[in-house]
């Protein structure tokens, strides 16, 4: 009679373990189902068509070493800091700018560290001719022509009227 309780112990123990992955089966086949259909609401699995997304460029931030090597013959260059308080009033007037214009506008982070050798605490140290000798407080308005600074606008007041005519 040992013998038999043996195997019996056997087969319980086998038993059990199919039992066992049986349930982590099933859950895994739940967590799978659950997965899949919120996948198919979210969008990120599809059927039928496959909708072709073109990549995005993103060439309107540029760094300050940039400002006069652009492509056109005429544009501008806002330099500010995108950490400021000033910053949104900044972002707006880009917005409205180019909503606008037909004018090409760039805008430069003056907070990031390749910006950090083109900064100055002085207003009259400002220099915006060429990119060797650079020179700029936040926020400025630079206006290029034919790779060379023209003008300049510093100041939220300023820029506002040299971008809308105020």
């Amino acid at each position: 009679m040992s013998k038999k309780n043996k195997v019996t112990s056997y087969s319980s123990d086998s038993e059990e373990m199919i039992r066992m992955l049986k349930i982590l089966g099933s859950v895994i086949i739940i967590f799978a189902a659950f997965y899949f259909v919120f996948a198919v609401m979210n969008g990120e699995i599809t059927f039928g068509k496959k909708s072709k997304k073109e990549a995005e460029i993103q060439n309107v931030e540029i760094i300050a070493g940039e400002t006069f090597n652009r492509p056109e013959s005429e544009y501008y260059v806002l330099m500010y800091d995108f950490d400021s308080n000033e910053s949104s009033k900044l972002a707006s007037y880009y917005e409205l700018y180019n909503a606008k214009s037909a004018n090409k506008m760039y805008i430069v982070d003056l907070s990031k560290k390749f910006s950090s050798n083109y900064m100055t605490e002085k207003s009259n140290e400002v220099n915006v001719k060429d990119v060797n000798n650079l020179k700029v407080v936040s926020p400025i308005l630079i206006k290029v022509e034919n790779g060379q600074g023209t003008s300049y606008a510093v100041g939220l007041e300023e820029i506002e009227k040299t971008l809308f005519n105020k």
